[in-house]
């Protein structure tokens, strides 16, 4: 079963574009918050997580207006993440309002928990697109996105526009965990702490507007 299907829309007349290992890449999965970097001000569950890093003097990205540091709240039960980069390393957050509302499927996750990766340099190069052979190997995307429910375009909060699609990863994307202080009973559980995943089976969507400086990152699972 193909567990993606493209989108249509803004984004269906660019190149389909694979991220893949290469120790001399541009853009990382995984990592740890830079020392310039500050934190959105949150009250999420185990915090953010860094998800990696797009750097914009790639080809593939040069229409962006500043590198972006990828940051989500990967255990948690989000819908739409928006985030204001106006500074970009200082990003607040515009929703969720209250992001202590936010559940977990993880019972074990704390305020004060924390799950960092090992980083990985990645590279980018146009393949022939997602398919039944190919999905549980490849790290992510760029250029167009693959869907795994309904396609979801998010809409700005500030400007009103239609974001465009800035990257995909899924959790078959092999990074394993640097450090975490989440200890789950249940062994099956602990897993998930052990390597990035987005819940569980699933990927992390990030698109931006690139005036308002806008990020959204969702996650959409089988």
């Amino acid at each position: 079963m193909n567990f993606f299907k493209d989108i249509l829309g803004s984004n269906k007349n660019e190149s389909n574009v694979e991220f893949y290992k290469n120790e001399n890449g541009l853009h990382t999965l995984g990592g740890t918050f830079p020392a310039d970097f500050t934190v959105p001000e949150n009250k999420f569950l185990s915090g953010f997580q860094y998800v990696g890093f797009i750097n914009s003097s790639d080809k593939y990205f040069n229409w962006l207006p500043f590198d972006v540091h990828l940051i989500c709240p990967i255990y948690l039960d989000i819908e739409n993440v928006y985030l204001d980069y106006s500074n970009p390393n200082a990003p607040k957050i515009l929703a969720p309002e209250d992001s202590s509302e936010i559940t977990s499927a993880f019972d074990e996750l704390k305020k004060d928990s924390i799950i960092q990766f090992k980083q990985s340099k990645l590279s980018l190069r146009e393949f022939e697109g997602l398919t039944d052979e190919n999905e549980l190997t490849i790290l992510g995307i760029a250029g167009k996105p693959n869907l795994l429910q309904d396609d979801d375009v998010p809409i700005c909060p500030k400007s009103g526009k239609k974001m465009k699609f800035l990257c995909q990863f899924s959790t078959w994307n092999q990074i394993e965990t640097e450090f975490t202080n989440v200890e789950c009973e249940d062994k099956f559980m602990q897993q998930y702490f052990e390597r990035m995943n987005f819940w569980c089976d699933g990927s992390l969507y990030v698109f931006i507007e690139p005036e308002s400086k806008t990020v959204c990152y969702y996650i959409q699972n089988t």
